[in-house]
């Protein structure tokens, strides 16, 4: 199938460009250039004009939105990634430019918009719960728990998380997954905090491409994070959605 990657220069995109990039056509977005693939740079704030170029040759200097025509899936990475980051950036990065994805894969009538979300847009709920969801025994974060965010950078991804559920409710967008996704590194962390929310590369890459390929329809929110047991959330809906098995923390 087509699958549009935004963010694709980014950490989580170049992965996942090498994890699907076998058995999928990709279209890949960013602001800067894919090294070593043809892509299209943009600024996704920018909904009709801005800055855009196609880095191959021999192509037209069409808008961003007109490569979603024929596409299937959109797997929406790109974003400020910076909890700190200042309400303007994340006004632009998070909050218009997801909105322009959205409203691009729904007038081409893109079948699945996957969004990556952040632990971040239920952090209240979490510092509610703590030190008790840290438990293995402890009460859990479900899917169906509504965002509840602390910062302007969890208020991003809720709103991203609410405008997919508004697509989808107005018949717009078939599904809409909504990834709420922890800390991603390569290698487990030390730090407790994060080693509570980390995701590792195999669980990230299976979890997405699952995310890509599973049949399901409506709106979903699943969690991005490897099935340790001191983790505060409940992966039960993202296990049964999306037929996925994450490894344990060694």
């Amino acid at each position: 199938m087509r699958v549009i990657i935004t963010g694709a220069a980014g950490r989580i995109g170049s992965q996942m460009i090498e994890e699907l990039s076998a058995s999928h056509e990709l279209g890949l977005v960013d602001r800067l250039p894919v090294p070593g693939r043809r892509s299209i740079v943009a600024d996704l704030a920018q909904s009709r004009a801005g800055t855009y170029r196609r880095f191959w040759p021999g192509s037209s200097n069409r808008r961003w939105r007109e490569m979603f025509e024929g596409t299937e899936v959109v797997l929406h990475l790109s974003g400020e990634a910076r909890v700190e980051a200042p309400r303007e950036q994340l006004l632009r990065d998070n909050i218009e430019a997801t909105w322009n994805v959205l409203d691009a894969a729904a007038r081409h009538r893109v079948r699945r918009v996957i969004y990556a979300s952040s632990n971040w847009a239920v952090k209240a709920l979490e510092r509610e719960l703590a030190p008790a969801c840290y438990r293995p025994d402890g009460p859990k974060i479900g899917s169906d728990a509504p965002p509840r965010p602390l910062t302007p950078y969890g208020i991003s991804k809720a709103f991203g998380e609410i405008s997919g559920r508004t697509f989808v409710n107005e018949g717009k967008l078939i599904s809409f997954l909504a990834v709420r996704i922890g800390s991603y590194l390569s290698a487990s962390p030390k730090d407790g905090e994060r080693r509570r929310q980390w995701i590792g590369t195999h669980d990230l890459r299976s979890l997405l491409r699952r995310c890509v390929e599973a049949e399901f329809g409506g709106f979903h929110v699943v969690y991005g994070v490897s099935a340790q047991p001191n983790a505060p959330y409940d992966l039960s809906h993202t296990r049964r959605l999306l037929s996925w098995e994450p490894r344990q923390l060694p």
